[in-house]
């Protein structure tokens, strides 16, 4: 009898334990789906809210083009670029463009002087090279000789003075030492217009290199290569 009434007891509580384990199961149903929906609500403020903010930027974007100011993108500060230094501006290249404009502006100078100080010589010589106008062509040659052996001793504008001494000397091989005659005299070494071809390589090379570091030209060059490098 004893055992009966036990288990008839625990019989009748068994609906009243399933009862309250489903009305758990569903309270706690009920508790995701509220959450599930406050975080789907906070999903759609935040991205009212972006959209908000991007019309905003875009609006401010407009009014800032229209007043025609500039957009300062955001992140870190630029960095200065880096102005690579010439190569010819190196010391070995600097020594060696010095050496060669030193020696050829004075022999250029000293050739212009002697045409200056003797220009009636000088005017006689290219009136029997059957030149047009001989005398302002003695006075012209022999003040482009001494302004460009000047230039290149200082650095001062020595690609114009390398195209200059260059001009000269090809002038000289074509109207004097070549000319009609042939270069290469029986009895002789080597061939006539040889130190005027020198000079005119000479003047092609410094046309196209510059004058290095150690000229005027190369203090010129270095004060605008700090500036570009400090703006």
């Amino acid at each position: 009898m004893t055992d009966n009434r036990y288990d008839d007891y625990h019989r009748s509580d068994e609906p009243t334990q399933v009862h309250r384990t489903r009305g758990g199961a569903t309270e706690a149903t009920q508790v995701f789906q509220s959450e599930e929906l406050r975080q789907a609500q906070i999903a759609a403020e935040q991205a009212e809210a972006d959209d908000r903010a991007a019309q905003r930027a875009r609006e401010r974007a407009a009014r800032d083009r229209s007043l025609g100011k500039v957009a300062v993108a955001d992140g870190p500060d630029p960095v200065a670029p880096v102005v690579p230094k010439p190569t010819t501006d190196r010391f070995p290249a600097s020594l060696g463009l010095f050496l060669l404009r030193l020696v050829t502006g004075a022999i250029m100078a000293i050739h212009g002087v002697q045409k200056l100080t003797n220009i009636a010589g000088t005017e006689a010589f290219m009136n029997s090279l059957n030149l047009p106008s001989p005398h302002w062509l003695a006075w012209g040659v022999g003040v482009a000789e001494v302004l460009a052996g000047v230039a290149l001793i200082f650095g001062l504008l020595t690609r114009l003075a390398g195209l200059g001494v260059a001009a000269i000397a090809i002038g000289a091989l074509a109207l004097v030492k070549w000319g009609k005659h042939n270069p290469f005299v029986s009895g002789q070494p080597g061939f006539t217009g040889e130190f005027e071809l020198l000079l005119a390589a000479v003047g092609l090379a410094l046309l196209l290199l510059g004058a290095g570091r150690w000229s005027i030209d190369g203090s010129f060059r270095a004060a605008r290569r700090h500036a570009k490098a400090a703006r």
